[in-house]
């Protein structure tokens, strides 16, 4: 509508302050209640929310009476203050609060009984089994902003007094009057009972949400105009245009994949699976929800595997969607190349296949192609190649509907939020149920993280979703622990350290939801293998000798990859790099023509130039003749690296073993003479007694990441011992025995048993952590036996950060006139670790005093100096110190 409001309102189009166009309520409140319906009927949502109330399906019935709610869930804005906003008045207000308030008081108020009668409540309570179930219904889908509200005793009654010739009962009442013709079968006398299950009322909300964005989003569905007609058969047809431009519904595609069962045709005619690959497609029925837990080395095409999985569930129509969830941006960068390139092979038709979403935070991409964030609200995509960026980029321009992408890449952090008690989880919630839930490189360490995920299984498979997990080795007591059925985690069981050692490997791990216990299969064929000599040097406190060994090794034409635990060892190593290396100038990496070591301390854009620089130094086609490269775990995985020497630092066995994945990776590369054996100098303390470095309270730190990277000396003392016993690897063929021996709880307590007093603290140390860890996740996980507003989340400051990994407070710093970097690249942001900016206020997100250097630039942060150049990002105050 043009000019200003003539009715109630839900949208306004502003000229600077004056408005000039707006959208009427009734219209707006169909636009969602079409997009709530469609989601229902067009994508698995609706069998999702079904299972989770315990039903085989949504009856007709159950999708109109839930269109009547969907439709109410803007019912507020019929308050004079929130009218105010567009027409003029003494005072203003939201919508959310004001009507939760007023539907929740328990005071004597008129406006209350005026409320109850507009709103039909004699008629809605029949809906549901009791009141109470109706009131849950109601505030899920009232307070439908991204995080439950709890309501307040007092009202404001100026909101519900008439103005303007609007009377705010009057306008529910239209709107109850509208939702009979909208969804006459919501109103028989008879038909089944609204669910009203906890779950369900979570999942309901996290629906609605998704709804409200869809039918929010003004170039989709357009302001009403004069004459249009009724709105509501303009808005199913557009809401149902919307879900399959933006590959919600997920028909048209998984038609395109035919009848055959998928395969790995996507990976090209020659391509020949390997054996973990072709056992995955040969798992039975996994229909109505599944765990699966694929284990196998580095090289054994788990990527493959995850996608060919992913397009048998989508064709059977387990799944509409997949996220595939890895545990850095990095990885997550990679990987996103080579899904974006399997879709495409698995859906020739660029106009029927799924959009590939890029999921990771300062990044905006689909199908590969990125766009500009112009604004906070405003995105801008490349001339349109006839692709409809604009419209398949709609889940990629906000972290907060990354899961509704149609296939997303990102980091398993926006996984974890779908269950912390932040804005906008129950969105991501209800979005990743319509996936596969691909986790890859699960590890055992992180007891709050791995409490997170525990949450996020537990309500994706009892909506009957599928998970995927994904790991070289997994620890016995971890893998039980996953697998576990809902709600039996804590009793999970594992065999014995001898009986794990001897388990099956590599192997696939089912758990069906509601099936017996989950089963270990083997997978059978021949492994590569390869023999692995071992050399444990203690000289990780001496960065000059461990530059000397490199640089001798790179002079015998080796390439040589030194991995170290923290961002400063890495650079100790490569300045001692740069002294040494004499006239051998070529034989230290670069990136730009730069020397650089490789850690996670740098701008987006230099990553890339950093991950592909080390690609071609240490990849498939990398040069003949000797470099060294000092990196991090960010060379850990998803990077295709082959190295003929890997000094490492000391760590838990099963991320060794992640890290031997990128020595002698590709048997087509010759060797050179001397590096035939593919050996690992493990770089260790002087002090062989670990047991040394345990403080009088319990935690242990000895530099180097000990103690805290890697907080449980008792698995880095078990992995040392067992190094110290073999000395030679056959792997993969050891690789479950070697991760047990340094992870099971039995060869744990080996280690304190045999250590004595100092072990003994610290082993309660770490209890105790485990503890604390266990219960703050306990503290910020949703949970789902509660009714939506009785879990509320905590209250205060919205922008209160939960972290989905402990230690994660980073702050994100934004430059206003994009400095340039060593590389070349123009830096919009970079990140600052949370102990380098500590005491910077919290609205502090914007760099000051930035100065440009010789190879760099400086800039301050809050009252912090930082240096950003080739060796990444360094806090100058901390420097000094």
């Amino acid at each position: 509508m043009h000019g200003e409001p003539t009715d109630f309102w839900a949208k306004l189009q502003r000229d600077g302050e004056r408005v000039v166009g707006w959208h009427p309520l009734m219209d707006h409140c169909a636009d969602v209640a079409a997009c709530a319906v469609a989601l229902l009927q067009h994508t698995i949502l609706g069998r999702r929310l079904a299972a989770l109330a315990g039903i085989k399906h949504l009856h007709s019935v159950h999708l109109a009476r839930l269109g009547v709610l969907a439709a109410l869930h803007d019912v507020g804005k019929v308050n004079v203050g929130f009218q105010n906003k567009a027409l003029g008045g003494r005072f203003t207000a939201g919508h959310v609060s004001e009507i939760i308030d007023l539907l929740c008081t328990q005071r004597e108020y008129p406006e209350k009984a005026q409320l109850i009668e507009a709103l039909a409540v004699e008629q809605l309570v029949r809906w549901t089994a009791d009141e109470d179930g109706l009131a849950d219904l109601l505030l899920a889908t009232l307070g439908h902003h991204g995080r439950p509200v709890p309501p307040r005793e007092t009202i404001d009654q100026r909101c519900w007094t008439p103005t303007h010739d609007l009377d705010p009962f009057a306008g529910m009442a239209r709107l109850v009057a509208l939702t009979r013709g909208w969804f006459p079968e919501a109103w028989v006398e008879d038909g089944p009972l609204l669910p009203t299950a906890p779950a369900f009322q979570h999942a309901w909300a996290g629906l609605l949400m998704l709804a409200d964005w869809l039918g929010s989003d003004s170039d989709r569905f357009l302001f009403t105009e004069e004459g249009e007609g009724d709105r509501m058969e303009i808005a199913q047809e557009r809401a149902g245009r919307t879900l399959r431009e933006l590959g919600l519904a997920a028909a048209t595609a998984r038609g395109r994949l035919g009848s055959d069962r998928p395969d790995y045709r996507f990976m090209g005619e020659k391509f020949e699976p390997r054996p973990a690959q072709r056992r995955l497609l040969e798992l039975g029925d996994l229909a109505g929800g599944s765990v699966v837990v694929l284990e196998a080395a580095t090289g054994a095409g788990k990527t493959e595997a995850a996608l060919a999985h992913f397009l048998r569930l989508f064709q059977a129509g387990e799944v509409d969607g997949l996220y595939f969830a890895l545990p850095t941006r990095t990885a997550a960068t990679q990987i996103y190349r080579r899904v974006c390139k399997a879709v495409a092979a698995a859906f020739p038709v660029a106009e029927d296949r799924p959009p590939t979403v890029l999921a990771v935070p300062g990044y905006i991409s689909v199908d590969g192609v990125e766009a500009q964030r112009l604004a906070p609200f405003q995105v801008e995509w490349p001339q349109d190649d006839g692709g409809g960026r604009s419209v398949r980029g709609w889940a990629a321009e906000s972290s907060k509907r990354y899961l509704a992408g149609a296939v997303a890449v990102g980091t398993i952090d926006q996984v974890l939020l779908s269950s912390l008690t932040v804005s906008h989880a129950h969105l991501r919630s209800s979005a990743l149920l319509r996936h596969l839930l691909v986790v890859d490189e699960v590890h055992a360490s992180d007891v709050y993280m791995n409490r997170v995920l525990e949450t996020v299984l537990d309500h994706h498979v009892a909506a009957g979703g599928h998970a995927l997990l994904m790991s070289a080795t997994l620890g016995a007591e971890a893998r039980a622990r996953l697998v576990a059925p809902p709600g039996r985690r804590a009793a999970a069981r594992w065999p014995p350290l001898d009986d794990a050692s001897e388990l099956a490997y590599p192997a696939i791990t089912v758990s069906r939801r509601g099936g017996a216990e989950p089963e270990m299969l083997a997978v059978s064929g021949s492994l590569a293998t390869k023999r692995v000599r071992i050399e444990l040097a203690p000289i990780s406190g001496r960065a000059g000798a461990i530059a000397a060994r490199a640089l001798h090794a790179a002079r015998s034409a080796a390439r040589v990859l030194v991995i170290r635990n923290t961002v400063a060892g890495c650079r100790e190593v490569q300045l001692e790099l740069e002294q040494q290396h004499g006239d051998d100038g070529d034989l230290l990496f670069r990136c730009g023509g730069c020397f650089s070591p490789h850690h996670a301390r740098y701008a987006r854009a230099d990553r890339r130039l950093l991950d592909d620089a080390i690609e071609a130094a240490f990849g498939l086609q990398r040069p003949h003749g000797g470099c060294v490269a000092a990196a991090t775990q960010t060379v850990e995985q998803s990077l295709d690296l082959d190295a003929d020497l890997l000094l490492t630092d000391l760590a838990p066995l099963d991320v060794l073993l992640q890290r031997i994945g990128r020595l002698h990776r590709h048997q087509k590369h010759s060797r050179p003479p001397g590096f035939e054996t593919a050996t690992v100098v493990v770089l260790v303390p002087e002090d062989r007694d670990l047991g040394a470095l345990i403080a009088a309270d319990g935690h242990g730190g000895g530099g180097h990441g000990i103690g805290t990277v890697y907080s449980d000396l008792r698995i880095l003392e078990a992995t040392r011992r067992c190094l110290e016993a073999r000395r030679e690897l056959d792997l993969p063929r050891e690789n479950r025995a070697l991760v047990e021996s340094a992870t099971h709880p039995d060869a744990l307590a080996a280690v304190v048993a045999a250590g004595g007093e100092a072990w003994e603290r610290h082993q309660r140390y770490l209890l105790g952590n485990d503890s604390a860890d266990r219960r703050l996740a306990e503290l910020n996980r949703i949970d789902r036996a509660k009714s939506y507003v009785e879990g509320l989340f905590p209250s205060g400051d919205t922008r209160r950060r939960i972290p989905t990994r402990l230690g994660e407070e980073d702050r994100m710093v934004h430059f206003a006139e994009e400095p340039t970097s060593p590389f070349g690249s123009a830096v919009r942001e970079l990140t600052i670790p949370s102990y380098q900016a500590r005491g910077v206020p919290a609205e502090t997100e914007t760099a000051e005093q930035v100065e440009g250097t010789a190879d760099g630039f400086q800039f301050r942060f809050g009252a912090q100096s930082f240096r950003y150049d080739r060796l990444g990002l360094h806090s100058l105050d901390t420097e000094s110190r």
